[in-house]
């Protein structure tokens, strides 16, 4: 049985919310500043991956299950997905708050899945014993075998089995969150934008994805926000949140649109902040 070779650390069926009518998108690369192949259209399985990123080698050779675990969690939060873009605000999107903890937990697998947060994941691990890390072996009579835990922990496979169970466990760290969860339409006329790194967190280290405040797009069409509001939401604010999502792009980001990039970069050129300073901007806005 052939073992799958691209592993999306953004999944192909999110980044589709992100199309023109085609299903394609232009790619620009931030460092460079240009878009990939002079502004070529791709389709969404082309990018945002890392081949065999999840593929564990055992004594048997390959085994791609974690990627199909992937697949199990991405399949039940599409049907979710589905749901929010096929319905409206006066009808709370086809969502209610039982639906909102799938969603964070969707948000939680994205920000672990990243590989921009790869050292944080690998440091975490060599900080703490496994046990502390929620993992315990025992022999038959029950007893902790730390040796072999510590062996365990050490090997270059384990960091791939704990970045997905790292995300799970933020389903029980975040049970007794009660922080407000909204979902707003994007404004139609305004062009799609996709970062390869599209959370957006109020604060910049110590990232809690289950209690943090953060805003989430999650299509063209729709934002997930995770935040106590007191008043309605400001929908003049989306050239800011696309702004952040471009300045916070790590290498790459997808657009159906040059034109609005360029827009994008002009604003930024105008008010001159940093990252960090447009995020203040923004969460002071959102009140």
């Amino acid at each position: 049985m052939n073992q799958s070779q691209k592993h999306h650390f953004l999944p192909v069926f999110y980044i589709k919310g992100f199309t023109n009518e085609n299903e394609e998108f232009k790619i620009f690369n931030v460092k460079s500043k240009n878009f990939k192949q002079k502004g070529k259209y791709f389709y969404p399985s082309s990018h945002f991956y890392i081949l065999k990123d999840n593929t564990i080698t055992t004594d048997y050779g390959e085994s791609d299950f974690m990627e199909k675990l992937y697949e199990k969690i991405d399949n039940d939060f599409a049907q979710i997905l589905h749901k929010i873009k096929t319905n409206n605000y006066d009808h709370r999107f086809g969502v209610d708050e039982s639906y909102m903890p799938y969603i964070n937990n969707f948000v939680s697998q994205i920000y672990w899945r990243s590989p921009f947060n790869k050292k944080i994941i690998q440091d975490y691990i060599k900080k703490f014993k496994l046990k502390e890390l929620g993992i315990k072996i025992v022999d038959g009579k029950g007893n902790y075998n730390e040796e072999l835990s510590e062996k365990l922990k050490n090997k270059p496979e384990f960091y791939r089995a704990y970045k997905l169970y790292n995300s799970l466990l933020d389903s029980f760290r975040g049970f007794n969150c009660r922080t407000q969860y909204h979902i707003f339409a994007r404004p139609q006329e305004l062009p799609s934008i996709c970062s390869d790194f599209p959370i957006i967190f109020k604060k910049n280290n110590s990232i809690k994805v289950y209690e943090d405040d953060y805003i989430f797009p999650l299509s063209k069409e729709r934002i997930f926000v995770k935040k106590d509001l007191s008043q309605k939401f400001n929908h003049q604010l989306h050239h800011l949140i696309d702004l952040i999502s471009l300045k916070q792009s790590v290498n790459y980001f997808a657009t159906t649109s040059a034109e609005y990039v360029d827009f994008l970069f002009e604003l930024d050129n105008k008010n001159n902040y940093s990252l960090e300073e447009y995020k203040e901007i923004l969460f002071n806005e959102i009140i």
